[in-house]
């Protein structure tokens, strides 16, 4: 997939050109945008231009010939440093970030750029920030350290002053449907499958039948516990292992419906799921809504904060139970 795919990409892409035409780059760049925007394939674009010898003029796009492209593209680029969360952690830390404070002192192998990626900084640890902050208020030369962040509210105020925000929109509904047919005409359920990845085709040509399939046993599985069907433990073992950030967004997504059809009497629900979602819905109390819809962001926000996915997923199911009369 090459980056002229990203057509929502261009207007963005457009700042980065002209900034850097005039010479005007930041030392810091931090890329937000909703996940399943593209941030890191942009990242990546970013990265390619600054490192080539001889990026296109007009456009900047590197020339993917010249040898800074060739070792970026084999892995061994020496100006390029990639910070990232580890398979075993849940958090990028200080050492992670004193490794780049040493990376920074180098002097560079190739006449261009030194590039620095973060992503997603937002996962960064209180004393990884504190560290990054240094590196911040003492730019080195001819470098740019490049952030990424989903939850733009979770990343320090004083990183975020320090650097240049440049947000990445998602596509309009119709973009994203056209663009999910050019790349997947064989695709089925688009519009289900938009709706589960908010509006994102890039998350959304990610997710199989397989996850469909999933999300309807979810419900079907809360639908049994406020129904006294199941126990809150049962369900709990069972979802252990499973994505809990993916969990939430689903729940959030149902109640965002239930919420809309309360405002709007006439919306419908998808039609792959509306047997049980509108059971669960009629079963749910009316003025507990709102206030379920709120723990889950809250749940949400602070998941990558706990080291207990079990007692997560029981927190979070019994939330379904509490707003539940029966």
């Amino acid at each position: 997939m090459t980056q002229t795919d990203y057509s929502w990409h261009s207007k963005a892409w457009d700042q980065f050109v002209a900034a850097y035409s005039q010479n005007h780059l930041p030392h810091a760049l931090l890329l937000t945008g909703s996940q399943g925007v593209g941030k890191l394939a942009f990242s990546q674009r970013l990265i390619t231009s600054l490192l080539c010898l001889n990026p296109d003029i007009k456009t900047k796009q590197a020339c993917g010939q010249c040898q800074a492209c060739k070792t970026y593209e084999s892995g061994a680029n020496p100006d390029f440093m990639n910070i990232q969360l580890l398979d075993d952690k849940q958090q990028i830390g200080v050492d992670q970030i004193r490794r780049l404070s040493e990376f920074l002192t180098y002097s560079r192998s190739f006449n261009a750029y030194r590039v620095v990626l973060i992503h997603p900084v937002e996962r960064m640890n209180q004393n990884a920030a504190n560290s990054l902050l240094k590196s911040l208020e003492e730019p080195a030369n001819n470098t740019v350290i490049i952030l990424t962040a989903t939850h733009l509210s979770k990343v320090m105020p004083t990183i975020k002053s320090r650097s240049q925000l440049l947000n990445l929109p998602l596509p309009s509904r119709q973009q994203a449907i056209d663009w999910i047919k050019q790349k997947k005409p064989d695709f089925k359920n688009i519009e289900e499958l938009l709706e589960m990845s908010h509006g994102s085709p890039l998350l959304a040509i990610q997710t199989s039948n397989d996850v469909l399939e999933k999300r309807n046993e979810l419900a079907k599985d809360i639908l049994n516990i406020v129904e006294k069907n199941n126990s809150v433990i049962e369900i709990a073992k069972k979802w252990e292992k499973f994505d809990l950030e993916m969990l939430l967004d689903w729940q959030i997504i149902w109640l965002q419906q239930f919420l809309k059809k309360i405002n709007a009497p006439n919306s419908s629900f998808s039609q792959a799921h509306s047997k049980t979602l509108q059971n669960l819905e009629q079963i749910i109390v009316k003025e507990q809504l709102w206030v379920l819809y709120q723990q889950l962001i809250i749940k949400k926000k602070t998941i990558h904060t706990s080291v207990n996915p079990l007692m997560n997923i029981e927190n979070m199911l019994t939330l379904w139970l509490q707003a539940s009369p029966l």
